[in-house]
């Protein structure tokens, strides 16, 4: 019997030291899988990290590749490789980075983050580009036929600083008509004119006061703007290239006379561009002209895709423009002479936000949008 009772308890204790030791086992396996998928979250936080910083310094367009980070060895000796996937949006570009074991691949993690670039503009999806025509005072009453045309009859043709009647925004001889990019080529085609459009003046605020057109438009500082052109080669007092150019698309101007075609370098060709077009539809350019310049004016027989903005508040009163055809927008500092004869000003439809910036390549930063991150699909 009690040789019966000894075997009793030495199976017991045997069955009880293995399944001490099977706990264990389970047990330490489980402590190295939260070990792994911990090391694999942090490696997937730091592809996030990555993309901002990439993003704070980069134009990406849905189309384009993204980039790879480079690969994370941990403590464990482990290495994880994160791929990113970026998706546009009209706040900005949402991350999701997923990063694997190099030689586990079911240990993986994935975090996602939505990111706002900053810019020349406002990243806001409700920021859109100005009318055609922005003065901080007031417009000469068009005396010749000029041209004016809109995506559509709601949308605005002149604002300015100072009010919003027709005293000091007269429209004239002013035509304004709506057009339809059919084609979808941002190039204003003769067959694409369609009726005759209301002339909606606008008014805003901060006017006058130092570079209150400017500020109602662009978010950069104008020095910084400046800056950047400088920094890029971006400053021309004689020839000026024609199409696109390399970010940022930011010019400085500083010709004190007329702007001729011939002023104009370089062969450029594609849909509304040729030797003689300032920017493209898909890269417009913002052309500044600071102060010291004057008001030089764009003569007829040039386009533009872009802006152009005078920093002077007092050079273009007589004389506001020269006849150059526009898609997109003049900025005055000041008072404004009439256009002359046969001027074409052109909206370019309805970009906003992030996008502009894309557009004119100007990005200056990014930031974080709180509430965007989660560590699930």
């Amino acid at each position: 019997m009690t040789l019966l009772v000894g075997l009793v308890l030495l199976v017991g204790a045997g069955i009880l030291t293995f399944s001490a030791g099977r706990t264990g086992v389970v047990e330490q396996r489980i402590a190295n899988n939260e070990f792994r998928a911990q090391e694999a979250q942090q490696a997937a936080q730091a592809g996030l990290d990555y993309a901002l910083a990439w993003l704070a310094e980069n134009i990406w367009r849905s189309g384009d590749a993204e980039p790879a980070p480079p690969e994370i060895t941990t403590s464990s000796g482990e290495i994880y490789r994160t791929a990113l996937i970026f998706t546009k949006t009209a706040q900005g570009v949402c991350v999701r980075a997923q990063a694997r074991a190099t030689t586990e691949q079911r240990i993986s993690a994935s975090v996602r983050e939505c990111v706002q670039q900053q810019g020349l503009f406002d990243p806001a999806a409700t920021s859109a580009m100005p009318p055609p025509l922005v003065l901080a005072g007031c417009l000469g009453a068009p005396d010749e036929t000029a041209n004016l045309f809109l995506p559509d009859d709601a949308a605005r043709s002149v604002m300015s600083g100072h009010a919003a009647n027709n005293v000091c925004l007269p429209q004239g001889a002013l035509s304004v008509s709506v057009w339809h990019d059919r084609n979808g080529n941002l190039v204003k085609d003769a067959d694409e004119v369609g009726s005759g459009a209301t002339y909606r003046r606008a008014s805003f605020g901060g006017c006058p006061g130092d570079q209150c057109a400017w500020k109602r438009v662009f978010a950069m500082p104008l020095e910084d703007a400046k800056a950047a052109a400088i920094q890029a080669g971006h400053r021309f007092d004689d020839s000026i290239p024609c199409g696109a150019t390399t970010p940022p698309g930011i010019y400085l101007i500083e010709h004190t006379r007329p702007i001729h075609a011939l002023d104009i370098s370089g062969s450029c060709t594609g849909a509304g561009v040729d030797n003689r077009t300032l920017g493209t539809p898909e890269r417009p350019i913002l052309f500044i002209v600071p102060r010291e310049t004057g008001c030089p004016l764009f003569e007829p027989g040039i386009s533009i895709h872009g802006m152009v903005y005078y920093e002077s508040t007092t050079a273009c009163a007589v004389q506001g423009w020269g006849g150059a055809r526009i898609h997109g927008a003049v900025i005055w500092e000041g008072d404004a002479g009439p256009p002359p004869v046969n001027t074409e000003f052109i909206a370019p439809g309805d970009r906003a936000g992030s996008e502009l910036n894309d557009d004119y390549q100007v990005i200056r930063g990014a930031t974080r949008l709180p509430g965007t991150w989660r560590d699930w699909e």
